[in-house]
């Protein structure tokens, strides 16, 4: 946590947040009565992912495609791996003492290391609100495919655009192309979540304007615009009651949460500023702490 606190670009209000967002989705798998919306807390974690990897690249220097490439996975490989196999290794071994077939579970399991336990989740027919999947200790890893999959596109997007080379008009030409991608990717969700839940629900190409609308967020906060200037005046703390009000909807309505829960994520990190209440609250030490544990506490 110190070594973070000294990059100057660091925000621990995005921290803050990773830690609401992992505590709806711990009381979610809890009891859904609770907070029966609360795995649209996964949502939250996809736009800080895109915003979060945007900003990133933005700030580093890269000499040519291989090692841009190269850095990228390394990263992503370091911070991911390691927890990932040590919970999949001590979770099958606990299943094979417990569970009398546990060929669908370690299949899970096995495919999440490969990035594709959302596949073999939509192979298995698998119904994410289905009370036999909770079962199911590795149907979560389907988010963590979903983001090593847009790790595949997202570097060769950002590549392409010139953004990772500093180039003239990189901006605007990666703004265009994320904007155009994220409207296909909301069209297909919008349409597979009416009429096959589990393609909507589980698959990247589905996902992809979540994650993507993390980078148009960063990408924003280079041009100081008018609709910047707009969202900035507003008072997080709208956005972030806003957060708290849609986690409580019921299941039912996804195809509408989702969205929202989108938009006033988006809207909370532009408007976050260190004077107001919104960004104490995030900030606070303890849940600071839950934030920078967010991806252990999510395996």
């Amino acid at each position: 946590m110190n070594n973070i606190s000294k990059n100057i670009d660091y925000r621990p209000d995005i921290d803050g947040l990773r830690g609401i967002a992992v505590i709806a989705v711990i009381l979610n798998h809890l009891n859904p009565k609770i907070l029966p919306s609360g795995y649209l807390g996964v949502d939250i974690f996809f736009v800080i992912s895109g915003f979060v990897i945007t900003s990133s690249l933005k700030k580093r220097q890269f000499e040519n495609f291989k090692d841009f490439i190269t850095g990228f996975y390394g990263r992503r490989i370091k911070r991911l791996f390691p927890a990932l196999i040590f919970f999949v290794f001590i979770s099958s071994l606990l299943i094979m003492m417990v569970v009398h077939d546990p060929r669908i579970y370690l299949k899970t399991g096995i495919s999440s290391l490969f990035g594709l336990s959302n596949f073999y989740l939509i192979l298995q027919s698998t119904n994410y609100f289905a009370l036999e999947t909770l079962l199911n200790p590795f149907t979560h890893t389907w988010s963590l495919a979903v983001e090593e999959q847009f790790y595949f596109i997202y570097p060769l997007i950002i590549w392409l655009s010139g953004f990772a080379k500093n180039l003239k008009n990189s901006t605007k030409y990666l703004t265009r192309t994320l904007l155009c991608l994220s409207f296909i990717s909301f069209i297909s969700f919008i349409y597979f979540y009416r009429t096959n839940l589990t393609l909507g629900y589980f698959l990247m190409p589905t996902r992809f304007w979540e994650m993507s609308t993390g980078g148009l967020l960063f990408l924003s906060t280079l041009r100081n615009n008018y609709f910047i200037k707009t969202i900035s005046q507003i008072n997080p703390i709208l956005p972030l009651l806003l957060i708290f009000g849609i986690l409580f909807l019921p299941t039912n309505l996804g195809i509408l949460g989702t969205p929202l829960i989108i938009i006033f994520s988006s809207t909370l990190i532009l408007s976050l500023k260190k004077s107001t209440l919104t960004f104490k609250l995030l900030t606070n030490k303890n849940t600071l702490i839950i934030g920078l544990m967010s991806y252990s506490l999510y395996l």
